[in-house]
């Protein structure tokens, strides 16, 4: 299969042709893939004076390298990201969540001028339950209702959908001419 050194390909099978490599970060000699270090040099690993690395590839993705307006910077050879990310307070943005409660009193009828609280006042002196309101002080009733966060810290996938294939680089075959 022919190939330009240095270009990496998605390749569908699960070996790597003739004068090519898988991309899993593999520290290889300089000595015998001189043509490929001239290209890569160190951007991927290795001492740079026997060995150096070739890209990883595996369980990742390739993003252009530089910048791009409105874009992050990218530099060849930066290995960022993660499959996986923990939502916390922290970093969610700022939001509300509405809510609505149902308070029901609890009424005894055993203590009050009607055998029936409906329609009735629940007052806090001998009269537990009357039709007109008096000058008996009212009971206060107060209820505190929080929101508290949900979840338990456990990280979420963020991964994309994706289709596992193999990137090839090219160690052997014509070598790239400069413009």
């Amino acid at each position: 299969m022919d190939g330009t050194i240095g270009e990496i390909r998605l390749f569908a099978a699960t070996f790597a042709p003739r004068s090519w490599a898988f991309c899993f970060g593999q520290i290889v000699a300089i000595q015998t893939n001189t043509a490929l270090f001239s290209i890569l040099g160190t951007t991927y690993g290795g001492n740079g004076s026997s060995t150096f690395g070739l890209p990883n590839f595996a369980g990742r993705l390739a993003v252009g390298a530089g910048t791009g307006a409105g874009l992050s910077s990218y530099v060849a050879g930066e290995s960022f990201g993660t499959n996986t990310s923990t939502l916390l307070l922290s970093n969610l943005p700022n939001h509300t969540h509405a809510t609505t409660a149902s308070v029901t009193i609890p009424v005894y009828p055993d203590f009050g001028e009607l055998g029936t609280p409906n329609g009735n006042i629940l007052a806090s002196k001998s009269n537990m339950y009357n039709t007109v309101q008096g000058d008996d002080d009212m009971k206060t009733a107060s209820f505190n209702l929080t929101l508290a966060p949900a979840g338990g810290n456990t990280p979420i996938s963020i991964t994309q959908p994706v289709i596992g294939m193999n990137y090839i680089i090219c160690l052997a075959g014509i070598f790239p001419s400069r413009n």
